[in-house]
This record gives C-alpha cells, structure tokens and sequence, in this order.
C-alpha cells in the first residue's frame, strides 16, 4: 500500500469500494513527550473497521513499541480497550491520555517488551458514530487496530492478548472470541478483563420509571444512556426515545453530545426513574435486541480468559463476574476469576496489575 506524506501526516489514497478491514486512512507520529516513559515510538492511526451490523465504520487509535530492537517474529502484542469516557468525539482517550497518562497496564506491558495498540472504538473521535457496548463492533474495533498498526510497522508480530477494563474488558472478552473467525492470521494468546460489564439485559431492568433517587448511584443512569444511544444507532427500529420522558430525552441527546464527567455532574440530582417513561425490559424484542447487542459469549473462546474484579465495585457487582465465571466454566471455557477484598471499580486495575501482568506472560509462554 503506498502512502501519500502531506504535513508529517500520512494519507492513505482512498479507495473506491469499501475498504478492506484495517485499512489505514491517516498516521501521524506521537511526539516524544506525549510517549508513555517506557515507549520508544507511537502512531496514531485511522483506520478502517466494521460496527456492530457489518457495515463499514472509521476509528481512531494509537499504538506504541518498546524501547530497543524487536525480538525475533516481531514485539508481542497487547491490545488495550479502554472504560467509559462518553461518546463525543472529544472523549477519545488519544486524545488526553497522553505520557504516563495512559492506563497502568499499558505501562507496564511496555515495560514488559510488549508492543500495545489501543482502539478508540469506531465512532469516537473520528467519522460516524460509536455504539456503546456493541460487542461485534468494539470486537472488530479492537482486531482492526492490530491489523493497522501492522500494516503500517512490520516489527509487530502477529500473536496478541486481548485485555481491558470495564466497558474494555467487555470489549477484550468480545474480541479475543471473534477473532479466531474473523482475524485467523492473529492468533490470540489470551484474554484478560479487568471489571468486565456483563449481564447488561438483566441490569436494564434497574433503569425503569419506578426507582427512585438513588443518592450517589443516581450517575448509573449514564452507562445505560449511552447503551440506549449505540442500540439506537445499531436498531432504531426500536425507537429507544418513545420509552423515555421529556427529561429522559434531553438526556440522551446530552449523552451522545458529552463526555462521562460531564453526563455524570448533571445526573447526580436526577432520579433514574425520572427518565423512564415506560419498562424497557417489559418487551421481550428489546430484551433480545439488547442481549444480540451486548451479551457475553460463556464459550467459543480460542485461549483461556481471566477476569479480575474488586469485591467493593460499586458500579459493576463483583457477582455478576463471579457469575460470568461459573456459566463459563459450565459452557467449558478455560476461565480463572482474580478477586480483590479492598478494590472498587476504579482500583481495581491497580490493584491487579501483577496478576494481570502475570497472565499475560503466561499466554504468551513467558
């Protein structure tokens, strides 16, 4: 593929039918003082994927390489997907989580020796927009950034492990199961979740037009703002807005407009059930809509999963990942659930760094 250099931005020429999974339309270098400490280049990238019903869709991204020469097959790879940060194209985290900003885990993987690439997900900071919580499209997101930064750097091999926190850990788990069928030629090593959103079609039933103010836990409405938000995009023949009220409304339309901090200062007053208008899990379409959207495969897996959750997630229930954990092991899927007694949602990705870290040495034979 021949690129077009205008400005130190690389141009990929456009091409006339769809492009091809992972085509990278622009590149740019990232700057030295924007690297992470234990970094020795970084690109961002766009680049072309697939949302959550196939079609074509634009994402953004950024991968980084170690400091020093690549081993023989190329660096390891480690693809991070990110928690909620909204759905505005501001919140993309290339563009703030810049240096030591990044997430720990992305440090310390590069201090490891691993390369790192981390998708913005489709929507989300570049052309169209992003369906929160669409397993098949954060999946393609997540393969298709692989698949970018390998076209355009040949020091990356092609074996990776999948990993994430919260909204990314659903991501990591979607895309190390997709990938076997949709990318062969990247063999995943392993899969690690760190605070994975899971049973969603069961919470739903929490944002209903009967609860009340729920204190400090009002700001939960977000999440399934920007779920309704990315459902509506991926099947608007749902009319997601005529089961809101006014307010709710408003709400989603801020929703696809804002960044989380933003949406969760304004929800902090306002009572979940104020927004609803009537059940969304009262239909059984919408709840089956919601779980081909959203739901967490318990088999099919290529290589073994481990999931790590505080005991003290306010937002996500540690027993909804101790219950991923025990379908898992019934549908046969090599599963280990890492547990942390004083780690809440946020935490927690500290707290489990060294297990986290060790898995990942283990996938790939270290």
């Amino acid at each position: 593929m021949m690129l077009l250099v205008v400005g130190g931005v690389t141009i990929a020429p456009a091409a006339a039918a769809a492009p091809e999974n992972g085509f990278v339309f622009t590149t740019t270098d990232v700057a030295d003082d924007q690297l992470p400490s234990s970094a020795g280049a970084g690109t961002r990238l766009t680049y072309a994927t697939r949302d959550q019903n196939g079609r074509p869709a634009m994402s953004s991204g950024v991968y980084w390489v170690p400091k020093g020469d690549p081993p023989a097959g190329g660096w390891p790879v480690v693809s991070w997907a990110h928690g909620t940060v909204g759905l505005a194209d501001e919140c993309a985290p290339t563009l703030h989580r810049l240096g030591d900003g990044v997430e720990a885990p992305v440090r310390a993987a590069l201090a490891a020796g691993y390369a790192v690439t981390a998708t913005d997900y489709a929507g989300l900071g570049s052309a169209g927009e992003t369906e929160y919580l669409g397993g098949r499209a954060a999946a393609r997101s997540v393969i298709d950034m692989i698949r970018a930064a390998r076209s355009v750097d040949e020091t990356l091999g092609p074996r990776w492990v999948s990993m994430g926190h919260s909204q990314g850990g659903h991501a990591a788990l979607h895309a190390g199961r997709l990938a076997r069928d949709y990318a062969p030629e990247l063999p995943v090593a392993g899969i690690v979740a760190i605070a994975p959103v899971s049973s969603l079609e069961r919470l739903f039933g929490l944002f209903g037009p009967r609860v009340p103010g729920l204190g400090a836990l009002n700001v939960l409405s977000a999440p399934f703002l920007f779920t309704l938000a990315g459902l509506d995009h991926a099947h608007p023949e749902l009319r997601v807005a005529d089961s809101l009220t006014p307010d709710g409304r408003r709400f989603l339309d801020r929703a696809r407009s804002q960044c989380n901090g933003d949406l969760v200062d304004a929800l902090r007053s306002v009572s979940p059930g104020s927004l609803v208008a009537a059940s969304f899990t009262a239909e059984q379409t919408f709840r089956d809509a919601l779980r081909e959207y959203a739901e967490v495969p318990t088999s099919g897996y290529p290589a073994k999963v481990t999931i790590a959750h505080g005991i003290l997630d306010p937002v996500l229930p540690y027993l909804l990942s101790r219950s991923l954990r025990s379908d898992m092991r019934d549908d046969g899927t090599d599963v280990d659930l890492k547990t942390y007694a004083r780690a809440d949602h946020s935490s927690v990705v500290d707290e489990s760094l060294p297990d986290v870290m060790a898995a990942v040495r283990q996938a790939f034979g270290q």
